[in-house]
């Protein structure tokens, strides 16, 4: 399943000529907004066409999967300086987990079996819906630079 993307973008030297002029803390703060914006795109694209179950089956809620996608945070961006953010299925853990009881299959809230339905089993066919919300990424490439340069223009006029 190999196909060719070829994405142009336009603006991206203003982008980097403003981001120049923005304090590193508000440098970062102006991009993650922005990202986050651009993520939006992919996240509802998924959730879309994320597969709900029409009746309840004995702890599996309809809809546990579509309401776990979200736009996270990436850590592993923050750790090397950078900003980051992914969308994928928000697991049952920390503060959530203590709300709605323990993570593992007999918790009707926990979107564990998420992976059989996007990679498929040998039994269950594949039904993807994180990977098809790809296809946005020559709109959220736009959407990007369209809300980063609003926000880092605004961080400029603020700071000045």
């Amino acid at each position: 399943m190999s196909s060719d993307l070829t994405v142009r973008l336009q603006g991206v030297e203003e982008l980097k000529r403003a981001l120049a002029r923005v304090p590193d803390k508000l440098r970062r703060k102006g991009l993650l907004k922005a990202l986050r914006v651009s993520a939006r795109l992919v996240r509802d694209d998924a959730r879309l066409a994320a597969p709900v179950r029409q009746t309840r089956k004995i702890n599996h809620r309809p809809g546990t999967v579509k309401r776990a996608i979200s736009i996270r945070t990436s850590k592993f961006a923050r750790r090397a300086g950078d900003v980051g953010v992914f969308v994928s299925v928000r697991p049952l853990r920390g503060a959530r987990q203590k709300r709605l009881g323990a993570a593992g299959a007999n918790n009707p809230n926990d979107p564990y079996y998420w992976r059989f339905l996007e990679f498929g089993t040998r039994k269950l066919t594949a039904r993807p819906f994180l990977r098809p919300a790809s296809r946005k990424l020559p709109q959220v490439a736009e959407a990007f630079i369209v809300s980063a340069t609003a926000e880092i223009n605004r961080l400029n006029t603020g700071s000045e």
